[in-house]
């Protein structure tokens, strides 16, 4: 079934958006009366039909909506340097959002390579992700900033920094008590400095491995996506 995204929904009827249109009609070929999912990236799935076919702004009745499509009962935060190559840093929003993740925050270390994320295109990706594996909810993207920034504001019920100088053993444990946030802070190419790690653990992160190998950035932050989804499991 096509899944498409929209926020303009009112009462039994929904608008699609000019590219939302565009592909469901020019691309997809769907006409008036055609089955269709929509997302509103809120956790509602509606389920409905092509009532108005129109490439700029086509019309779909909603004939069923299904809310918290998906929920997952904890919050999960990922605080990731990206990395030098842009297409590793998407591929890991692409996987993050369809293991599931809330919330996703670029952050800039001594030894980042990267320094700054395409915003506008980055939001495409999860967009797709989200429609792609059939979740309702869109992950938050925030503007890229710098760690000691970040470690002053950032607020979450189990804070987690993963970095190569941990114990192999030292996972990430915990209960799996419902609707915990999780934040977990995966570093750069060459982790994080001592010094970095020392300012986190100042504010109650603990310290966490996330197995004997050593991860490329973007395979860490799947590791940890899959990690914290499995303790709430």
């Amino acid at each position: 079934m096509p899944v498409f995204f929209t926020e303009q929904i009112d009462g039994q009827y929904a608008i699609l958006h000019e590219d939302e249109s565009r592909h469901l009609i020019r691309i997809l070929r769907l006409k008036q009366g055609d089955p269709v999912d929509l997302v509103d990236g809120r956790g509602n799935l509606y389920k409905g039909i092509i009532s108005v076919p129109n490439p700029q702004n086509t019309r779909i009745r909603i004939l069923e909506t299904i809310k918290d499509h998906l929920a997952r009962k904890y919050y999960l935060h990922i605080a990731i340097a990206p990395t030098k190559s842009a297409e590793r840093f998407e591929w890991f929003l692409e996987k993050a959002t369809e293991i599931g993740v809330d919330e996703i925050t670029p952050i800039l270390c001594e030894r980042s390579e990267r320094k700054h994320v395409r915003q506008e295109r980055s939001g495409k990706i999860l967009l797709a992700a989200m429609k792609q594996s059939g979740r309702a909810y869109l992950p938050k993207l925030n503007p890229f900033v710098p760690l000691h920034g970040f470690l002053q504001q950032a607020r979450a019920d189990k804070k987690l920094i993963a970095h190569c100088r941990t114990n192999p053993d030292d996972f990430p444990g915990g209960s799996a008590a419902p609707n915990l946030s999780w934040l977990v802070l995966i570093g750069p190419e060459g982790d994080f400095t001592p010094e970095e790690v020392a300012m986190a653990t100042a504010r109650n992160y603990r310290e966490i491995s996330l197995g004997e190998a050593v991860y490329r950035t973007e395979t860490a932050g799947i590791v940890a996506c899959q990690l914290i989804s499995y303790i709430n499991q």
